[in-house]
């Protein structure tokens, strides 16, 4: 990302502002620009300068959430902060990414900002923009808010974790918000293979199988699913 995701807060109550900014504070890719307490001051401030995101709230005195998203032709990306949930059926006709309903704790707000990241443009411009050689000899994986290039020579394995992956290489474990159907379809297969509904292992680290498992270099242990048992066997000694 060139740039941190410029965002404002618009939110008459001050107890949402403290908890919006406690939880901003060690998020180096969103800065935090301005803080509002009514529609209109927000309004006039983003007339003169560039939102990316704002943090809104529904039930203000005075012109409403949802009426000052009307009022917009192209409104920035906006994530809802409300105590109502009745709201966010209509919500999404204005570009709203997510809807937080009060209270929401910081792991639901990740949530959320992981919501927004998968939207930017950002992504597929940087894999677009690097030489296929350099696609090709690496996977881009989504880690903690950033886009990191992790090489394909690195990766041990990669273990399954609801709608998560952790991705163990060489030097450390990424964890990374995308299924392991999905990064499956981004890996090199010539270079990698699914040994349980659970597990890819990179087919160079492996040091050796014995019965249901797979050895690795790092002397982790993977298991090998019956129904991939076959397939993983013939690809193995082939």
């Amino acid at each position: 990302m060139d740039r941190a995701l410029r965002c404002i807060i618009v939110d008459d109550e001050e107890g949402a502002h403290l908890v919006l900014r406690h939880y901003l504070k060690d998020l180096k890719y969103i800065k935090l620009e301005a803080s509002f307490y009514n529609a209109l001051q927000a309004m006039e401030y983003m007339y003169q300068n560039t939102v990316d995101l704002m943090f809104l709230d529904i039930n203000m005195p005075g012109l409403t959430g949802l009426q000052m998203l009307k009022s917009f032709t192209n409104p920035p990306m906006v994530i809802l902060t409300t105590a109502y949930g009745e709201y966010a059926l209509e919500s999404y006709e204005y570009r709203v990414i997510d809807y937080l309903v009060k209270p929401f704790d910081f792991h639901r707000f990740l949530l959320a900002i992981d919501n927004v990241l998968s939207r930017l443009p950002f992504k597929e411009a940087e894999v677009t923009d690097m030489p296929t050689e350099e696609i090709r000899s690496g996977i881009m994986l989504k880690v903690d808010g950033d886009i990191l290039k992790v090489s394909y020579n690195e990766i041990l394995y990669i273990q399954s974790w609801g709608n998560y992956v952790k991705v163990f290489t060489v030097e450390r474990m990424y964890l990374s918000p995308i299924t392991t159907a999905e990064i499956e379809q981004k890996l090199d297969t010539t270079m990698f293979i699914r040994t349980h509904k659970s597990y890819i292992v990179a087919l160079k680290h492996i040091k050796r199988i014995a019965g249901g498992q797979i050895e690795l270099d790092n002397d982790a242990l993977v298991p090998i699913g019956s129904s991939y048992r076959r397939q993983f066997l013939q690809r193995f000694t082939s």
